[in-house]
């Protein structure tokens, strides 16, 4: 066995639940079904930015239990301070630099190489430890962005109606979310994610528009409303979907990123869905939602998350470490950078000159 091929099974299995006929060799291919490994390379260079000091921060991934597993990670950084962290409340993982006004040179590059498996959910109970359970309430929380009153609390009471089972109504709010809601290709990046603008929207005219942290935002807000604890997950899609164009990304990924939803069942543990990619998928494919295809889809897509995208964090209302100028971020899934202790738009990679490809290995 090649070394890598070796390490691609290795890594992942720590990751994934394996039962005994796992482990058997009849059962290689069975393993490596629905099994990806991607490299990935970030590039950064602010030298543009002379007699200036410049700051910089990059959300990283981290292993995710049956999903995701990180392998190896590597930088090149001529700042004068470089290091990863995860000091803040979600232990989001993060790169920062830092370059004194007189670098001349002001240049990072962070490659990693990770291993990805599709997540797909069977619904069955299972034992959920009590820890994980108590750390899963801290999701029912209100936050600011992350209304749980007022015409969230509203709408979510007008979906659910007198469901009791929590699985039944997170399904009755991604559905309607799908049925309400469209994808705005003008809507910049992946939007603001604000619950009370999307349903202000669809008030006054009959839909709400939006990109998918607009569409997750609300599906989790609507969750919690209806004491189910939700939270979006902030990636990026590190290459081609086996489902739809729609779902892919080619190997410059700079612009790739999106957010998806898990919620929580004390019976089943952490749910992936994702119901904005339906919205995109309707649009893309210039499909009608009620189509056969789009059923299918977004039937799958509850309790599913494809293995071409790559988890971040689930940081909303976000204090980077360490402590930035501009202070919290609404959700950190783009890089965020300072000059002077000015905010460099990431929607814009050009402004300070970075770059994300990915490559997958045969």
């Amino acid at each position: 066995m090649h070394r890598r091929e070796f390490m691609k099974i290795t890594a992942i299995s720590g990751a994934i639940c394996l039962t005994p006929s796992f482990l058997t060799a009849a059962s290689t291919s069975k393993f490596n079904e629905g099994l990806a490994l991607y490299d990935i390379r970030w590039s950064f260079d602010l030298s543009l930015h002379k007699d200036k000091e410049c700051a910089l921060w990059v959300p990283l991934p981290s292993d995710i239990s049956g999903f995701q597993r990180i392998i190896e990670r590597g930088d090149s950084c001529d700042g004068d301070t470089h290091y990863e962290s995860d000091h803040n409340r979600y232990t989001a993982r993060t790169f920062y630099a830092r370059w004194d006004k007189n670098a001349v040179s002001k240049k990072c590059e962070l490659s990693m190489s990770v291993a990805l498996r599709d997540r797909q959910c069977d619904f069955r109970s299972k034992r959920i430890s009590p820890d994980e359970i108590k750390s899963a309430k801290v999701f029912l929380a209100p936050s600011e962005h992350i209304p749980i009153d007022g015409a969230v609390a509203k709408t979510a009471k007008s979906i659910v109606g007198s469901e009791k089972d929590p699985l039944k109504k997170a399904r009755k709010i991604y559905d309607w979310i799908i049925a309400n809601g469209y994808r705005d290709e003008s809507v910049h990046g992946c939007g603001v994610g604000s619950p009370n603008a999307m349903l202000a929207q669809l008030e006054r005219d009959g839909r709400m528009g939006g990109k998918c942290l607009d569409m997750s935002a609300l599906c989790v807000a609507l969750m919690r409303a209806s004491h189910i604890p939700a939270r979006e997950v902030l990636g990026i899609r590190v290459g081609a979907s086996r489902l739809s164009p729609a779902f892919g990304a080619g190997e410059d990924i700079t612009k790739a990123q999106h957010c998806k939803v898990e919620f929580f069942i004390p019976s089943m543990g952490w749910i992936p869905c994702d119901p904005a990619d339906i919205t995109k998928l309707v649009l893309k494919e210039n499909i009608e939602k009620n189509s056969p295809r789009a059923i299918e889809l977004a039937n799958k897509f509850f309790g599913f998350w494809e293995n071409n995208w790559m988890a971040f964090n689930h940081a909303r209302d976000f204090d980077l470490y360490p402590a930035n100028t501009q202070g919290s971020l609404d959700s950190f899934g783009y890089p965020y950078a300072e000059v002077d202790g000015e905010y460099l738009d990431p929607f814009e990679p050009k402004s300070y000159r970075y770059t994300i490809r990915s490559t997958k290995e045969a």
